[in-house]
């Protein structure tokens, strides 16, 4: 008899370097209204299509766009591997707002296998262009493959970017802070209107079957109602003023619970508005640690 295999085994390297299928998407109206319905955003500016140029588009529509792009149909992977990986962090520069009706091509470059002390830690980059070739969008998506060992040394076929840095001490108390309510459909609703489909996160007997306690809401969603709440605050509603958001996944957020936004330092620098936040559950728990908001100023 086979000894059972515990943990996802030894990770080869072999794919550090190579890219993902490439994904053109086209933002319509449809997709943009729905990616901000779906995060309950009610800021008028994503719904209004009576101007030229409207409506904008919200900048977290990059998570949906990366999650097209995700696949790799001429690479084999061991199918134990996607029980154990975790999503660890997001790193997502705006080069220029998306525009409403342009097509966006997404393409994903597998850069980094690492090991770290809870296992394998991965780095891909989504470049997103548009259909003149522009980049419009780079977004570093990071996640650890826990237990896992890697075979031979790390591979690392670029690098990722250091954070935006804030002088000056970051408060232990926040500046400003904001109370958000995850209804119960709030998974679902932004699993359809994002295009961003995993059970764990719509049904309560896969999500236990997981080991969760129940349906927990998306990280990239999490993000995105973070960065909502900090553009109507600090932004004045203008979503076109972002040009980078960093965060990194901790605790979970159940349904029909509340978060809480809230930003820890804030620093002003020419046309430049660097915020330092987190996001905390509702049992006090950080959800998003380690999180930065950069935007224009003066749009």
């Amino acid at each position: 008899m086979e000894d059972k295999i515990e943990g996802p085994g030894a990770l080869e390297t072999r794919n550090v370097g190579t890219f993902g299928i490439a994904k053109t998407t086209l933002l319509d109206k449809r997709f943009t209204m729905a990616y901000a319905a779906g995060i309950g955003d009610d800021n008028v500016v994503y719904f209004n299509d009576e101007r030229s140029g409207s409506p904008q588009v919200h900048p977290c529509i990059a998570f949906s766009l990366q999650w097209a792009a995700r696949f790799r149909p001429d690479q084999s992977q061991d199918p134990r591997i996607a029980s154990f990986g975790v999503h660890a962090s997001t790193d997502l520069v705006v080069h220029r707002p998306f525009k409403s009706g342009e097509a966006i091509t997404t393409q994903g470059q597998l850069l980094q296998m690492r090991q770290i002390s809870p296992g394998v830690y991965n780095v891909d980059l989504y470049r997103m262009t548009s259909s003149t070739g522009e980049l419009v969008a780079e977004l570093y998506y990071n996640g650890i493959t826990r237990g896992a060992t890697l075979m031979g040394s790390d591979a690392v076929a670029g690098q990722e970017l250091s954070p935006p840095k804030v002088s000056g001490v970051v408060s232990v108390d926040p500046i400003w802070k904001k109370e958000i309510f995850v209804p119960l459909h709030a998974a679902q609703q932004y699993t359809e209107c994002a295009q961003i489909y995993n059970p764990i996160h719509t049904e309560p007997s896969v999500a236990k079957a997981a080991g969760l306690p129940d349906m927990i809401l998306h990280g990239s969603a999490t993000k995105a109602l973070a960065l909502t709440a900090i553009i109507g605050q600090y932004f004045n509603g203008n979503p076109e003023q972002i040009t980078r958001l960093v965060g990194q996944l901790r605790g979970m957020v159940l349904m029909n619970t509340s978060i809480q936004v809230e930003v820890l330092a804030e620093q002003r620098r020419e046309n430049t508005l660097t915020l330092v936040f987190r996001v905390v559950n509702s049992d006090g728990q950080l959800a998003i640690s380690n999180g930065v908001v950069t935007g224009r100023l003066g749009l």
